[in-house]
């Protein structure tokens, strides 16, 4: 079989969705198409292009993009094409519609709750997704989302999973260390909502609560972000580490205590949490999206209010308070992953429905 992913090539989660359904089934030939420029060292078994288009505005961008597309697969001959996200993407889902080609569409969340909110994104995925042969998100409610904006459409769960045989424990949590290392590896954007987090670390520093901070990413936030810490007098408790190789990332987490999530929307659960879950760090995540139905508030981690700093700050001394038992959240994280979130199996359940298809 031959199949085609349409599918963002600067993001880690594509990557990783793509790589493991060829590790699952290798006998196929896999090609990836991507409207932008791939980002990480992709397996060289699958056949990668990006789109080859300079100096056009964006609308004349997405018209000869979607023209590449409709001749390589005119080429090519698939069986089957697998549209990742529907931001952007789901423009070039018109060509599999074109060809009469089998396609599957997987929306993100920011594009079901953000894209849903302007009439032009809408009809577009109102009618991709009459015409997809099978629709999948990783959330209970998107999946009600698109079968509001697309009553016939049956979607199905499959979480985005992360690789816990990658990310693992290293080092127990240090109980006894008297300095609580905290971390976020959010993105610096307004969504991810970083300034609860600062303003809850001043609570902590007035406090007299030993604590150092680390944030880790970037965005168009990150010059703000920083100057706010310094203007709270932050800057010997909160340290800006910029970007990171994800290779490195199970390190990083396993160096700190806490994983925080400020986040005003996530869609299922945050690959960033499950990350940190998976690594038996203590999370502590605010209650948006589905994330109470991961988290397990004193069991599994520690849920706070969204947009709330006075709630952040409640449920990390809830969480420094509760340090002996650290070991044993950690555990009880880690167990969630394995059962409901590990890549193999979701993308195993994956490969059954694309034979469906």
């Amino acid at each position: 079989m031959r199949i085609l992913y349409l599918a963002p090539g600067n993001s880690i989660h594509s990557k990783k969705w793509i790589e493991k359904i060829k590790s699952i089934s290798p006998e196929n030939n896999y090609y990836w198409f991507s409207f932008e420029k791939f980002k990480y060292e992709i397996d060289k078994e699958i056949t990668i292009f990006s789109y080859s288009g300079k100096n056009l505005i964006k609308p004349f961008k997405l018209l000869s993009f979607v023209f590449q597309i409709g001749l390589f697969i005119k080429k090519n001959k698939f069986d089957l094409i697998h549209v990742h996200s529907v931001g952007t993407y789901g423009i070039f889902a018109i060509v599999p519609i074109f060809f009469n080609i089998p396609f599957i569409l997987t929306p993100w969340g920011s594009d079901i709750i953000f894209g849903s909110r302007k009439f032009i994104n809408t009809l577009i995925m109102k009618f991709i997704f009459f015409k997809a042969s099978l629709i999948t998100c990783d959330a209970i409610h998107i999946s009600k989302l698109i079968s509001k904006i697309s009553p016939m459409a049956k979607p199905q769960i499959i979480n985005f999973g992360i690789d816990s045989s990658f990310f693992r424990v290293k080092l127990k949590n240090n109980v006894a260390d008297k300095v609580i290392k905290i971390i976020s590896t959010r993105n610096h954007e307004q969504v991810y909502n970083l300034e609860t987090l600062i303003n809850a670390s001043k609570d902590l520093q007035n406090n007299n609560v030993d604590f150092l901070l680390t944030i880790a990413g970037y965005g168009s936030q990150t010059e703000m972000l920083v100057k706010k810490s310094e203007y709270l007098g932050l800057s010997n408790k909160v340290k800006f580490i910029g970007r990171y190789d994800y290779e490195t990332l199970p390190d990083l987490l396993n160096n700190n205590d806490l994983f925080i999530s400020t986040s005003l929307s996530d869609a299922g659960i945050a690959s960033s949490i499950a990350e940190a879950m998976a690594c038996q760090k203590i999370v502590v995540v605010s209650d948006s999206g589905e994330n109470k139905l991961w988290i397990s508030n004193g069991v599994n981690g520690f849920l706070f209010k969204t947009g709330c700093s006075k709630s952040l700050y409640d449920a990390i001394m809830t969480a420094i308070n509760r340090r002996h038992l650290w070991n044993q959240i950690g555990a009880k994280a880690r167990e969630t992953i394995l059962e409901r979130n590990d890549i193999s199996n979701e993308m195993k359940k994956m490969y059954k429905l694309m034979d469906l298809v």
